[in-house]
């Protein structure tokens, strides 16, 4: 099957990412992928990652993505992305950031609520987990609210850790009239979600969210869909997009968002 995109990946200017700009960007034109987004990591609030340089992430990306965009401009087309995380923990930061960018495509992420670590570090094991979901929930919600992105990342991130790598299953019924009401402000504001298909080749062995959620969304009203790998490396790019594709049509989505200038353009599917 063709790749027709990509829309969450990361590069060595990522802490995590382990493939320069470039050769992300060169495997994805073998892949055949038409729309690539590379949305590095910029965590901002509690906890940043002590090896995180925010300067050398933001002025990277600039002076990279955009001349990648000129060299390879007809050959298919790059978004020049960014996830941000946490971005309500310090608006004030996120604001600029956006204002002095010219970002394509804005993922609103969130890696770590306030007063905890991201969630790859915490102890499940002595951590109340409905409480940990709960307050994740309320922090997705105030995100949701604020509005200043354009589609909301892996909804259900924490799940990698809790499920995936501690076996503990969380039933998410508890939580579904809050999931509603972030639906619902994510719709208001006019943003969308993505299916994060980095899961299936986890050992959570799902995407981020599950097809009920990409279902919720779209009964609610939800139009903006987006579909994205979170490869960090060459070997994952376009891992997964087949099954997102296949996800969103079940949940009734005929189209795929891919963003401009921070405008979505849709692609049928």
């Amino acid at each position: 099957m063709i790749i027709p995109f990509d829309l969450h990946t990361h590069c060595t200017l990522s802490f995590d990412g382990k493939s320069s700009a470039e050769d992300m960007v060169d495997r994805a034109i073998k892949l055949g992928i038409k729309y690539y987004a590379l949305t590095d990591h910029i965590d901002l609030g509690d906890f940043p990652d002590p090896d995180f340089d925010l300067e050398a992430t933001v002025n990277g990306a600039k002076e990279q993505l955009p001349a990648l965009q000129q060299k390879y401009a007809g050959d298919f087309t790059l978004l020049y992305g960014v996830e941000l995380g946490q971005a309500v923990q310090d608006k004030e930061l996120t604001e600029k950031l956006l204002s002095e960018n010219d970002y394509d495509f804005v993922i609103g992420s969130t890696h770590n609520i306030r007063g905890h670590e991201d969630f790859y570090f915490l102890d499940y094991k002595e951590a109340d987990v409905p409480e940990l979901l709960r307050l994740y929930f309320e922090e997705l919600l105030e995100t949701a609210e604020w509005g200043r992105f354009d589609v909301m990342g892996h909804i259900t991130y924490p799940l990698r850790y809790i499920t995936g790598d501690c076996g503990i299953e969380a039933d998410l019924t508890r939580f579904g009239g809050i999931i509603d009401r972030i639906l619902q402000a994510l719709i208001k504001n006019g943003k969308g979600i993505e299916i994060n298909t980095s899961g299936l080749r986890q050992k959570y062995g799902r995407m981020f969210p599950d097809a009920d959620i990409v279902k919720r969304y779209r009964e609610l009203g939800g139009k903006i869909l987006t579909i994205g790998s979170d490869a960090h490396c060459t070997d994952d790019l376009g891992k997964g997009i087949a099954e997102g594709i296949a996800a969103a049509r079940e949940a009734g989505f005929t189209e795929i968002a891919v963003f401009r200038k921070r405008k979505p353009l849709f692609i049928g599917i």
